[in-house]
């Protein structure tokens, strides 16, 4: 009978029996969570029998909040019971349903023994994870990121892309916002690949990646959101780790304690990392309309870089549905550059004006971030009512001296220093109604923005300040937002979730050297929609459209021009205005046989695009023509394109992994901007790809392999370089799985790379060349400490999550370690 009655549940579950009683009577609603860890269980399975009448029997599974409903149940007395593999079932004997919603709130499950004996082995999450809204890339599983950063985790995640100066982009489009579990940081906002720097790939627990951001996230990102997860532990007990990794181009060190005790946890990292003095050379060349060298610039220097990072995270308990948390975290990054410099000016009577020139300059980073937030929780599981407050601080500080030889122009010492002040408010409220949830909130962030500039020349005997080159420069940005998202059951198989946010932008800026004061409001309403179907137990497909805003930060605002290198410079447009694109996605998912596939066709158009534009200028030094590259709205940009991805197991201890996008460029540049390139209006076909295979040899040795390339991309004005890397890892774990040793290679065929630039316009072209040290080799150790009652472990998100300013990017390989 028992056996009948297994089946008979499971087959309810599965074909989920729309047979409705002739007078529904009663609802019954729930969320299963774990006991530990507090995080949904889902999938389980919830199951009644009638006590009355045994051949009444009903189900359904919890979804993937843990959150489960069953309508239109005849009343009566039953048994409940909730389930899920590992864990011990929760039975509600002798249950009564009554009229109308009947909800057991949270069902907490607890781990059985059988699988806290067994669970050192049983609970690998798989390196992918498929979910409703995003993908998850689980970085604790990877071998060959070990001893590595941030960037080298996020080369690994299916449709991203990291260039060779650490820029992140999804298919499409470059505008990314990152965020650091949930939250925004300050050390992203000047120059994004140098902030992932500082990140060890051992701290990051997961990536998570959003394409379809809902109304509750900023309007920020052009093409989605990238959050970065790391590693802690929420259950009792004190816990800790401490790993490194030194390598021929990279050093790292991390340490973590984690320590919980009733009400109260705390969490507290410490990082650092060091990356050996490397020589880089680089090579400029300039050509006129037709194709006679006017420009030859040639240079090597030795780059050092180093970083520290540390955060402190308190949580409290207030009670079982009232929680407070508290977090600090701090960066500082230094890089040092010194070298020569050798340029020569070619003129049309064959005569050749040589300049040579030695640099020495410091670039420091540092900054704060301070966040605090309460929330509210209510019977129901989707009723939460929370509070959010940060402050961040970032400064960008650069230092260099210029010293020619032989007087041929006068020594320069250069002076920037740079802040940027961001204080944010925000409140959330979450309401289900029903069948449906609606969700409001509001949000406030006011940036205060600054730029100090010092210029001095080596006149009489002594570097005297140059009145007409110095200035300061002062932007206030305000952002005020409110939204509404409201989600509901179409039918059993189909969700939809709309929302709409609007975005009101303040901004002023003080008049300074060469810029006039200006003010500058505008408001953004930006409506989101998404309709998903089941169409089995395995498959899904989803349909989008969300509109999206780039608001350019200081790294493209700030009007500092570095004149550290005598003819190739670059300097800040305060007066840009914000992109708008608007995004359509269709993506099915489906897992076939232990295979996962994960494909999605995009359209996104976005106005504004902010992009780099190169330009000659004749007048700061008349016969010596500079190269200036700046930032402008260069104009429009359309793409369509396609991303899949595909793992699978052909062997029993054999995964395959494997992503590929393709996506097409198209800039349709102002009348302005289209006199300043030579390719404007042309559709180009861009393409990203990598391989990746894992192979477990026993319980504790795991060897990788990872291969990547991503084709030359478009740029308004000419050509970004062509990126590949190959990588193998193996790690072994060893003192009972408490610690592990690994060994990592990085293109050990190849000593350097070498990258090219181009820029083409009607009356000129240049060509910049970079080679730099690749080959890598590594070892790394991690160590794991600590006891509990369970090894099962969660992550709390929780708070701000500012989604909205363009990041800086590196410019044409200057200064960048891979």
């Amino acid at each position: 009978m028992n056996y009948l009655k297994t089946i008979a549940i499971f087959l309810s579950i599965i074909c989920s029996n729309t047979i409705l009683a002739q007078s529904p009577k009663a609802q019954l609603t729930g969320k299963v969570i774990d006991s530990l860890s507090k995080e949904a269980v889902y999938y389980a399975t919830i199951s009644l029998i009638s006590v009355e009448d045994t051949e009444k029997i009903n189900g359904t599974i919890a979804n993937e909040k843990g959150e489960f409903s069953l309508e239109n149940l005849d009343l009566g007395v039953y048994d409940i019971t909730i389930s899920f593999i590992g864990y011990e079932p929760k039975k509600h004997l002798n249950y009564t349903l009554k009229p109308g919603k009947n909800n057991l709130e949270s069902i907490v499950l607890n781990i059985s023994k059988e699988a806290l004996s067994e669970i050192i082995i049983q609970t690998d999450k798989p390196i992918i994870e498929n979910k409703i809204d995003r993908l998850v890339y689980n970085a604790e599983r990877d071998v060959t990121s070990a001893g590595g950063n941030a960037i080298d985790v996020l080369r690994k995640v299916p449709m991203l892309s990291v260039d060779i100066d650490g820029n992140v982009s999804l298919p499409g489009d470059q505008g990314v916002r990152i965020l650091v579990n949930g939250k925004p940081s300050g050390m992203m906002l000047n120059n994004m690949g140098d902030a992932l720097k500082m990140i060890s790939a051992d701290q990051i627990k997961s990536v998570e990646v959003i394409t379809s951001p809902s109304a509750k996230y900023d309007a920020e990102g052009a093409s989605g959101i990238i959050n970065i997860i790391t590693k802690r532990k929420d259950i009792a007990g004190v816990y800790g780790s401490i790993s490194g990794g030194i390598g021929t181009r990279h050093n790292n060190g991390n340490a973590s304690v984690n320590v919980r005790k009733g009400k109260l946890g705390v969490v507290v990292n410490l990082g650092g990392n060091y990356m050996w003095p490397q020589d880089v050379t680089n090579q400029f060349e300039q050509f006129d309309a037709s194709g006679n060298p006017t420009i030859e610039q040639k240079s090597k220097h030795r780059t050092t870089r180093s970083g520290l990072r540390g955060s402190l995270g308190v949580d409290y308990d207030l009670s079982d549905k009232d929680l407070f948390s508290t977090t600090f975290s701090t960066n500082t990054f230094e890089t040092s550059k010194d070298g020569f410099t050798n340029s020569n000016f070619l003129y049309s009577n064959n005569a050749i004006n040589s300049l040579i020139s030695n640099l020495d300059q410091e670039t420091k980073i540092n900054g704060f971030d301070w966040s605090a937030d309460y929330t509210r929780k209510f019977s129901n599981p989707n009723h939460e009512l929370s509070f959010s407050g940060q402050f961040s601080r970032n400064n960008n500080d650069t230092d260099y001296t210029t010293v020619y030889e032989e007087g041929l122009r006068t020594d320069e010492l250069g002076i920037n220093s740079g802040k940027n002040d961001e204080l944010t408010f925000q409140v959330d409220y979450s309401q289900p109604i029903g069948k449906t949830t609606l969700e409001v909130g509001a949000k406030t962030i006011l940036r205060d923005i600054s730029s100090e500039t010092d210029i001095r020349e080596f006149l009489n005997g002594f570097y005297q300040f140059i009145d007409n080159r110095s200035y300061e420069f002062k932007y206030n940005q305000d952002v005020i937002a409110g939204y509404m998202t409201y989600s509901f059951d179409l039918s059993k198989n189909y969700q939809v979730k709309a929302g709409v946010r609007m975005e009101h932008t303040i901004l002023e800026g003080e008049p300074t050297v060469g810029i006039e004061a200006f003010n500058n409001d505008y408001t953004n309403l930006l409506p989101s929609a998404v309709i998903s179907r089941k169409l089995n137990r395995t498959s899904s497909l989803k349909l989008s459209y969300n509109q999206r805003i780039q608001r350019p930060s200081l790294f493209y605002l700030n009007p500092f021009r570095d004149t550290s290198n005598p003819i190739v410079q670059q300097q800040g447009n305060p007066e840009l205005k914000p992109e708008l694109s608007h995004n359509i996605e269709l993506g099915y998912s489906t897992f076939i046989k232990g295979a996962m596939i994960n494909a999605s066709f995009f359209y996104r158009k976005t106005i504004d695009v902010i992009e780099s534009l190169n330009q000659i200028d004749n007048t700061t030094i008349p016969g010596e023509p500079i190269s200036l590259t700046t930032f402008e709205n260069i104009g429009t940009n359309e793409s369509f394109g396609t991303n899949l991805f595909v793992s699978f197991s052909p062997l029993k201890n054999l995964t395959l992994r494997s992503n590929i996008s393709l996506f097409t460029y198209e800039a349709k540049g102002n009348s302005f901007n289209n006199a300043l390139s030579s390719q404007t209006d042309e559709i180009y076909l861009v393409y990203r790809a990598f391989i990746n295979a894992s192979y477990k040899f026993d319980n504790s040795i795991t060897a990788e392999s990872f291969f990547m390339v991503n084709s030359s991309k478009r740029t308004f004005q000419g050509t970004a370089p062509a990126f590949s890397m190959w990588t193998l890892g193996i790690k072994k774990e060893i003192m009972d799985k408490k610690a592990s040793i690994g060994l990592s290679i990085t293109d050990p065929f190849s000593e350097n790379k070498n990258f090219e630039w181009q820029v083409n316009s009607p009356s000129y072209s240049q060509t910049s060349k970079m080679k730099l040290p690749f080959r890598s080799f590594g070892i790394s150790f991690s160590y794991n400490f600590g006891q509990s009652d369970s090894k099962s472990k969660t992550n709390k998100q929780r708070g701000i999550k500012n989604d909205d300013q363009k990041k800086g990017e590196s410019n044409q390989g200057n200064d960048i370690e891979s």
